[in-house]
Formats: structure tokens, sequence, C-alpha cells
């Protein structure tokens, strides 16, 4: 049997290829945002195993195979959702297997490999119970994934992708997806404006530092919140407003923020609408679907009051 020769710097190329486009596609497949750094990064940690299988020995490179899929899910697509994370780790791995053995199985045909395309395949009878346990693990996990994706076309009717800017040039706008809420009334009281509801944790980080460091004061103990607003910082009054609800056995307030845009994505584009958020402590999806809930005004005519 020849020496087979191999080059690090084609298997690193290949492997980082076919890592790529595998995570831009999971990405499309799921409907997550394709970030080209966080793509890059697991590119990166993908190519552990290539190096370890090089200069390392069996036990840390097999080792390597099993735990880099995850740093790769995770870096290419960070999420604190469990839900999430296992949808994306589950189509990265059905991807991998089916594009990376039909990659595989079209480089020996044509022979693009001596050893390959020449070598003879063995498989001992005790070992083919491996064919239709991989074929039954197979069936199992896409009939998950086609189930994940059917779900996935009916939110897509009623799930919009948001860009909202509150003003701070440093961090950047706030890119987000926002569920239409036909039950959602709720208008700022000053403007007019329909509110978009949105959870504090995702926006916080992106809020300018006078409003974040307002967020600490306790003002949900107040029974009437705007004078406080006026004592801390009368500045705030430009951006921030008090948005009374209904609770069930009293009135309380919302805390509303006025963004310096916010760009709202369909089919048909996007469209700049007028809005006021409103921040809640609670998830609204504890699948992490979306992170916001929109305004019916907001679809039907862009919100422009």
């Amino acid at each position: 049997m020849g020496v087979v020769e191999t080059y690090l710097d084609l298997d690193l190329l290949i492997n980082g290829g076919m890592d790529a486009l595998i995570l831009v596609l999971t990405s499309k497949l799921i409907h997550l945002p394709v970030r080209p750094k966080g793509i890059l990064a697991g590119v990166l940690l993908g190519e552990i195993p290539v190096l370890l299988a090089c200069y390392a020995t069996p036990p840390w490179t097999t080792l390597s195979k099993w735990v880099i899929p995850f740093l790769m899910v995770g870096a290419a697509f960070p999420t604190r959702r469990r839900y999430m994370f296992l949808k994306a780790l589950v189509g990265f791995w059905l991807l991998s297997a089916g594009l990376g053995g039909f990659v595989y199985a079209s480089w020996g045909w044509v022979q693009f490999d001596n050893e390959l395309g020449n070598g003879l395949f063995s498989l001992a009878l005790n070992n083919l119970w491996i064919l239709p346990l991989g074929a039954l693990c197979w069936w199992f996990l896409q009939r998950l994934w086609q189930r994940w994706q059917e779900r996935n076309s009916v939110l897509e009717q009623i799930i919009f992708d948001l860009e909202i800017d509150f003003g701070t040039e440093e961090r950047g706008v706030v890119c987000l997806k926002a569920l239409l809420d036909t039950g959602n009334h709720l208008r700022d009281p000053l403007t007019g404006y329909p509110v978009i509801l949105m959870e504090e944790e995702v926006a916080v980080t992106s809020l300018p530092d006078n409003i974040r460091s307002f967020l600490n004061i306790p003002w949900q103990d107040y029974a009437d919140p705007w004078p406080l607003l006026w004592k801390n910082d009368p500045s705030l009054v430009k951006h921030i407003v008090f948005i009374p609800f209904q609770a069930i056995d009293r009135q309380s307030w919302l805390l509303g923020i006025r963004p310096e845009h916010v760009r709202c994505f369909d089919k048909k584009g996007s469209r700049q609408v007028k809005a006021t958020v409103a921040l809640v402590k609670q998830v609204l999806s504890s699948a992490g679907e979306y992170q916001a809930l929109i305004h019916p005004e907001h679809v039907q005519k862009g919100g422009d009051g």
C-alpha cells in the first residue's frame, strides 16, 4: 500500500470552505442573521481538528471532533436560548452529515484522490447494523427538522425584522425580531405613536448611559413616576415617556423610549416607521423566536400615525 501525501494548507482550505458553507446554509434555513465575524470565528474553530490530526495524538483528535461543533455553533450563532442553540446544532450536524458525505463520495467517484478512487471498500457483516441505525437516526432528525421548518414558515407571516437606533453611535443599532400583536393598542401619550414592546435585556446594551442609569432607579414604586423623572434628569423628558396601561388590579406604567429611528423589514422590503419602544422585563418568547411585539398599525400602514 502506498503512502498517502497530504498538504496541510489544502486541507485547511477545503475544511474551512465546507465549514463556512454549512454555517451559512444553517443560518439561512433556520432564519438566523448571517454575521460574518461569527461565521469566521466558527470556521477558525473548525480548523482545530485538522491541526490536531497532524500534530496531536488520536485521543485528542477524537475528542476535538465531538467538542468543536458545539463551539462552532456557539460562535457563529450567539444566543442565550437553549432551543435556538439546539436547533442550530442539529441543523449543522444534519448538513455536515448529508453535504459532507455527498462531497466525500463525489470526491472518490471522480477519482480526484487516487487512494480513495482505487481503494477497496469492505463492510464486515458484524458491522452491518451501522447502516440501518445511521439511516434511522437521519430519518428521525430530518423529520424533526421538517417540523421546525414548518413552524417557521407559519411564523414568518407574523414575525418581522426590526432595526432600532437609540442614538448611541458607539453601540450601534439593535437588530431583532418582532411578533405582530393584534392585541397591542398602546400608544405614546404625548406623540400618539404606536408602541413596540421590547425585552429590556435586549435593549439595555444599546441605550445611552443616562437612560441606563435611570433604569436602575426603582421608578416602578412610584404611583406617578413623572416627578421623579424631572427631579433626576430633566433632559430625559425628550427621550423617555411613561405609558399608562391597565393591570389586573390597578393602573401601572411602562417605561417608553423614543428612538432615533425604527426600520421594519418584510418580504416587500424595508420601511421606516414611527414608534415608541416600551421596555418589559419578561421574556416574550421562551423559544427565542422574537424579542419584541409590534403594533398592528406598523404593519398596516407603516406606523405613520
